[in-house]
């Protein structure tokens, strides 16, 4: 029996150890973006290397890595990366590796030092909102939000405020600019389109987000839109019952 036993563990484990050489690659994968160029490099014996260089300067990470089917996940090497790396990788039709934190792509590369890709923001990896969803707010919840975000206008600066609480304001915005309610003229409602007005808010928000053209605020910021429910009609408001 005990003859079995050690068979049946020493079985177990060379399945276990042609799996784990199994879940490796040896590809490079590139992209540039904003002046700067990125390199992952995966190797068959289950490391990796990300160089990036040009306008934030250069620098190379090393570490470990393995994969589980269509994602490839960092294990050691990016925790001090500043967020530039992260953990977990989509791997795409063999052709794009995606980070889905921060949503780049890195395009397959056959020659090493051929960087000529210019990486995309790859929304459309994302869960897309319910196009009929619709956001029923009574008067006095909708005052308590106009008030959230003059606070938030007031005391913080536009690149620290964070997706959900401009998701709220660009919500707001849609909302008074769109109405014919007297109610969202005056009082708060008159104190947020100043403090929009002088924090520059609709022009600010265009550097912080990748945004295209449309009607409706709720519709250029495509984060927003898709990462966090935003109505993918021409207008994200608020409904007021």
């Amino acid at each position: 029996m005990a003859i079995i036993k050690n068979i049946g563990i020493a079985t177990f484990v060379l399945a276990l150890s042609l799996s784990l050489k199994a879940q490796t690659i040896e590809k490079t994968f590139s992209g540039s973006w904003a002046e700067t160029w990125w390199t992952f490099d995966f190797y068959k014996n289950g490391t990796y290397k990300r160089t990036s260089s040009g306008h934030y300067g250069a620098t190379e990470v090393k570490g470990s890595y393995k994969t589980n089917q269509d994602t490839i996940q960092l294990l050691t090497g990016y925790k001090n990366s500043d967020g530039t790396i992260n953990e977990y990788y989509l791997f795409e039709k063999d052709s794009f590796l995606i980070d889905i934190t921060l949503l780049y792509d890195y395009k397959l590369t056959k020659e090493r030092n051929l960087i000529s890709y210019n990486s995309r923001k790859r929304y459309d990896i994302l869960q897309k909102p319910d196009p009929n969803l619709r956001f029923h707010k009574s008067l006095a919840e909708l005052d308590s939000l106009v008030e959230t975000a003059i606070h938030q206008l007031k005391n913080t600066t536009i690149w620290l405020i964070s997706d959900a609480e401009n998701l709220n304001i660009i919500r707001l915005l849609n909302t008074i600019y769109g109405s014919s309610d007297k109610r969202l003229t005056t009082g708060v409602y008159a104190e947020f389109r100043q403090l929009i007005f002088e924090k520059n808010y609709i022009e600010e928000i265009r550097k912080v987000y990748d945004w295209t053209i449309g009607m409706g605020m709720g519709f250029l910021i495509l984060k927003l839109q898709v990462e966090l429910g935003g109505s993918p009609n021409w207008y994200s408001i608020y409904v007021i019952e």
